[in-house]
C-alpha cells in the first residue's frame, strides 16, 4: 500500500463512516430507496468489511493521521450499532474495536509528537503543509518538500505547486544531508523528552 494511496483512502472510509453514524446520520433521507439502491444498512456493512480486511499497523497509522474525521467516539459507536443490529459478527465487531484502539493510540502518540515538533526549525518543515518532513525531497526548482505530501500533490497534478511547472515523481531527488539533520534532531528531542520525564519522577518520589 503506496503512502499517498492508503491515506486517502483512510480518510474516505472515515469520512462515509460518519456520515453514516455520526450525529447528522438521521439526516439521509432518499426518496424512493428501492429505485435508487439505498440500503444505508448493506452499506455500513462493506464500509465495515473494508476496514476489516485492511487492518494492520500501517492501516492504524493511516486512521490514526486523518485529524479531519477520526474519532474514537465515533468509532465505539459504530461498532456498537453494527453490533446491535446483527449486521457481523460479535468476533468481527471486537476485531474492528482492536483495529480503533489500535488508531486511537497512535492518535494521541501523533498529537504529543506535534506539540513536541512544533518549535523544530523552519528548514525541518514542509513548506506545503508545515509538518516536520521525514523523508525531504528537492524539486526541480530547488524547492524542499516531504516526499509523501508531493507525491500525493502529484496524484491530482503533474505539476510543481510553487511555480507549475512539469512536474514527475521519478524528478525528485532524495535530500540525505537533510534527512540525517531531522533524524538527529528527532533523536536528540527523545532523549531531553526522557530526561524530562525521568526528572519528573524523581521529584514525585522525593515529594
Amino acid at each position: 500500500m503506496r503512502d499517498e494511496i492508503i491515506d486517502r483512502l483512510s480518510s474516505m472510509l472515515n469520512f462515509n463512516l460518519q456520515q453514516l453514524c455520526g450525529p447528522k446520520c438521521n439526516d439521509l433521507k432518499v426518496r424512493n430507496p428501492a429505485k435508487y439502491g439505498w440500503e444505508p444498512r448493506r452499506l455500513l456493512g462493506e464500509i465495515f468489511d473494508i476496514y476489516l480486511h485492511l487492518d494492520c499497523d500501517r492501516f492504524a497509522q493511516a486512521l490514526a493521521a486523518d485529524e479531519r474525521s477520526f474519532q474514537k467516539h465515533l468509532f465505539d459507536d459504530a461498532a456498537s450499532r453494527i453490533e446491535r443490529l446483527g449486521i457481523r459478527s460479535t468476533t468481527e465487531v471486537e476485531k474492528f474495536r482492536s483495529l480503533i484502539n489500535k488508531a486511537h493510540d497512535i492518535y494521541v502518540a501523533n498529537q504529543l509528537a506535534e506539540d513536541e515538533c512544533a518549535d523544530a526549525p523552519d528548514e525541518f518543515k514542509d513548506p506545503l503543509m508545515d509538518t516536520l518532513m521525514s523523508d525531504p525531497v528537492m524539486l526541480p526548482s530547488g524547492t524542499i518538500m516531504d516526499r509523501a505530501i508531493i507525491t500525493r500533490h502529484l496524484l491530482n497534478s503533474n505539476t510543481d505547486p510553487f511555480n507549475r511547472q512539469p512536474l514527475t515523481e521519478d524528478m525528485l531527488v532524495p535530500n540525505i544531508e537533510l534527512k540525517e539533520r531531522i533524524d538527529a534532531w528527532r533523536k536528540e528531542q527523545r532523549f531531553k523528552r526522557q530526561q524530562e520525564q525521568n526528572d519528573v519522577r524523581l521529584n514525585d518520589k522525593s515529594s
